[in-house]
């Protein structure tokens, strides 16, 4: 037991080498407390996951509206003979490999103002207190699939960066759940995946990787040492700390390692890298491209594309009034919604070329799409309302998924149960996520 008069200032720093790096909340920082108040055969194709979500729901025109019968998105009735409405028809092509899904949400978000739900689309953390975050299923899937690529994830959003708490420009958190930044150039992403680097540059990148690891080294050492003075609440919190420290280390050793190997070659002329979301098709599909080619070239096997952002943020709002529909994203939302069905169903046609473009890529007798998981849509089925998630499950026929079904179910149930069913076909042994009751069977083989 560690003497509760030991305690620990707030501004300590772990230092490796002069590289300050603060240590996270422990109880040890907190106000000193009486000792009695003591602290609790072949070679297997590579399987690959990707996740697109756009903003602010999809239509849902009542039955009272004249929409209703065409332009809802949600089908009308469920099971293998469902009916396409006009929003999903760029879909109809692809029937036989995707799944729609209803009824579908994160519990501990279903009270939550809907606009937050792109935090943890993907996380399905519990932020409806203090805004804190867990690690996203994607950086779960690469912490396994990861060291076996140059690229462990790629992650893109329309703005780029992270944006802010609540309204984040990107789907990805780490271990810590910390947003992970968003890349949003095209030129940029093509050049990060494909362009080798200069020989003064390469030697600059082995220096810094070199530098980089022997901090890294040194953070490890000192929090080891401090790990021993703290009591087991704080030293969990630490051991989640220390986790990170080595997945950084992890990183930069794999850097390191893939930093003489050859990358692939691929001609930039095959897509437009001068795109600019001033021409949201253009840009959109160009986004896909750049993941088909990371995925045909084996240089990443997860990545994530933040569509649009929620409650008007970022140049992605703009995108509808762009193409003729006369408002934002998140005006629309609110009123036309004719224009906003016809705008979900423009998002749909993007994701059909992503599919498209990832069944014509060959890898043996199979596509690239039967190896690749592909989850699509928004974390509110309207406007704040962060419930029947509008979802649409593509691919991953060789990891053991069905597909040619609307599956609505019968009362709102958690998407987690989803989530570690994909988990699962992805060979990741965990027992649960985000809040799962149970897996979803229904989609596996």
């Amino acid at each position: 037991m560690v003497s509760s008069a030991w305690r620990l200032d707030r501004r300590t720093l772990l230092r490796g080498l002069g590289f300050g790096v603060a240590l996270p909340w422990l109880e040890a920082m907190s106000p000193a407390v009486s000792a009695s108040a003591a602290a609790p055969a072949d070679a297997p194709r590579p399987r690959r996951f990707c996740a697109f979500f756009f903003g602010n729901g999809v239509a849902l025109p009542g039955k009272d509206k004249p929409e209703h019968e065409e332009w809802h998105w949600f089908p009308h009735t469920d099971g293998a003979d469902y009916q396409f409405t006009k929003p999903l028809e760029p879909l109809a092509a692809r029937r036989a490999d995707l799944t729609i899904l209803g009824n579908l949400s994160h519990a501990t978000s279903r009270a939550l103002v809907g606009h937050n739900t792109g935090d943890v689309w993907l996380t399905g953390a519990d932020i409806r207190e203090n805004l804190v975050n867990s690690i996203s299923l994607d950086q779960l899937i690469a912490r396994h699939l990861g060291h076996q690529t140059r690229v462990p994830s790629l992650v893109m959003s329309s703005n780029g960066g992270v944006g802010p708490k609540s309204r984040t420009t990107t789907i990805s958190f780490d271990g810590q759940g910390r947003a992970i930044p968003a890349e949003s150039t095209p030129r940029r992403i093509f050049e990060r995946l494909f362009t080798q680097p200069a020989d003064g540059d390469k030697a600059s990148r082995q220096r810094a990787l070199a530098s980089g690891r022997r901090r890294v080294d040194f953070l490890l050492d000192d929090a080891k040492s401090l790990r021993q003075r703290l009591g087991q609440p704080d030293q969990r919190r630490l051991d989640e700390f220390l986790q990170s420290l080595s997945e950084v280390e992890t990183r930069l050793v794999r850097a390191e390692a893939w930093l003489d190997k050859a990358l692939p070659q691929v001609d930039p002329n095959r897509i437009n890298l001068d795109v600019s979301p001033a021409g949201p098709a253009e840009f959109i599909r160009t986004m896909f491209d750049l993941i088909v080619i990371a995925f045909e070239t084996d240089t990443t096997r997860v990545a994530t594309y933040q569509i649009g952002a929620e409650d008007g943020v970022g140049i992605c709002d703009r995108f509808p009034a762009i193409i003729g529909l006369g408002n934002g994203h998140h005006g629309l939302s609110h009123g036309n919604m004719l224009n906003w069905a016809k705008y979900d169903r423009f998002l749909a046609e993007q994701y059909a070329y992503f599919l498209d473009r990832l069944a014509t890529v060959r890898e043996a007798d199979e596509r690239l799409l039967d190896n690749t998981v592909c989850l699509y849509g928004s974390g509110t089925s309207t406007t704040h309302n962060a419930r029947n998630y509008p979802l649409v499950l593509a691919g991953g026929k060789s990891v053991g998924l069905k597909h040619g079904r609307y599956l609505r179910q019968p009362s709102e149930r958690a998407l987690g149960d989803l989530y570690l069913t994909l988990l699962h076909r992805l060979d990741i042994p965990v027992e649960s996520f985000a809040d799962n009751a149970g897996e979803f069977t229904e989609i596996v083989v």
